[in-house]
Order: structure tokens, then sequence, then C-alpha cells
């Protein structure tokens, strides 16, 4: 099931949508409040705040207009950041912490960086832009996306091998790496 089919059925409100998009997107989602969260968050601050980040999904389904990896990214992040703006209040924040506003040109970089790097997926073309992005961005097993793709397992892993070539070749080409 891709994204928008996904998506689709949140926005019809099946249950089992929403069992489906916890389980490809738990991984993601509890990457990017550590990430955001910089060390200042307990164990149970993390797990309460990816059960907001659903509860969120599921609120605001037929809201949702953009990517539904984006806009759970989104929603992490931001609930991240808003639950570290209310520790605050308790207690200063590490030096470490990461700015929201950083170097500008090294954000520009990393996003230009970003934006190359998924129109490269995308141009690999359907099942391989998919195989890729379940695998290195959801963290899917290869047995699950060989078993929901229909293919075998040495078949996902060839298309991987073959994307990855093609990524290296087309950031080679344009001077990226």
């Amino acid at each position: 099931m891709t994204d928008l089919q996904l998506l689709e059925k949140l926005k019809k409100r099946s249950r089992k949508s929403l069992e489906t998009a916890i389980r490809r997107f738990n991984g993601y989602v509890c990457v990017v409040i550590f990430n955001t969260g910089a060390g200042s968050l307990t164990k149970e601050d993390m797990e309460e705040l990816a059960d907001d980040v659903f509860l969120a999904l599921w609120n605001n389904a037929d809201k949702i207009n953009e990517s539904l990896k984006a806009y759970i990214g989104a929603t992490a992040r931001n609930m991240t950041l808003k639950k570290l703006r209310g520790l605050k209040d308790e207690e200063e924040l590490p030096e470490n912490f990461p700015s929201s506003y950083g170097n500008p040109e090294e954000e520009t970089e990393k996003n230009e960086l970003s934006r190359l790097l998924y129109n490269e997926i995308m141009e690999l073309g359907p099942p391989d832009s998919e195989i890729f992005l379940r695998y290195y961005y959801n963290g899917q097993k290869l047995r699950e996306i060989a078993a929901e793709l229909g293919l075998s397992v040495s078949n996902v892993k060839m298309k991987l091998l073959r994307g990855r070539n093609r990524l290296k070749d087309a950031f080679s080409r344009k001077g990226a790496l």
C-alpha cells in the first residue's frame, strides 16, 4: 500500500490504516523526536510524543494535502519543539542544543541536497523508488517490502543495489559527491 493509499484510508477513518501507519512510520517518528530533542527528553516523554503524533494524524487526516511522511515528520518535530519550550520554562536547555535556525548557508545546502536526493530517488521509477524509500527512509525490512510488493527478497536486494549505483552515478555527474 502506498502512502497515498494509506492516507485515503485514514481519511475514511479506517483503524487498520492507523495501525499500518504506526507500523510503517513509528521508527521514523522516534528518530525525528530523538534528533530534535537533542538528548533533553526522557524515554517516557519521547514515547508520549510519538503517541501524540499518531493521534494528530488520526484527528487531522482529512486536512492533510501533502506527503504523509512530510506531515508526520513535521508534526513530530513541531510537537517535540513545543515540549522543549515547555521544559525550558522549568530548566535551561543544554548548550549543545541545536538552534532551529542554524547557519542559513548550511541549512540551504542541506535542503538542496535533500531535494536533489529525493528527486533522484523518484527518477528511479516504480517500484524501485518505492522500495528505496521504504527501505532507507521508513526502515522496512526486505521481507516486508518483498511481500507487500509481490517480489522476491533477492529481487528487492537487486533493485536496491541498482538504485544505489544509479544515485551514486547521478550525484557524481552533478558534482555533489
